[in-house]
């Protein structure tokens, strides 16, 4: 009885072509670390915006609209 070996197994990439065993680990690698970096973003972003709309909540509008206009002014007088 013939069984056969895993030695023999060949991997293939999306359009079809074989790749081999170092390739395909790099590029797992390389995902994972896609991956862990698109996480990171996406908390950091979701954590800023949620703790940018509780400090803001707490100021009535037109301080907050104040303030805006006032830190654009500076900057515009700063860039001139």
């Amino acid at each position: 009885m013939t069984t056969c070996s895993d030695a023999n197994v060949t991997s293939f990439d999306p359009y079809g072509e074989p790749v081999g065993e170092d390739r395909t680990t790099h590029m797992v690698q390389g995902d994972r670390r896609a991956r862990n970096a698109a996480i990171a973003i996406f908390w950091t972003l979701a954590l800023t915006l949620t703790a940018g709309r509780v400090y803001l909540n707490d100021q009535p509008f037109s301080h907050t609209f104040i303030l805006a206009q006032e830190k654009i002014g500076a900057f515009v007088t700063l860039m001139h």
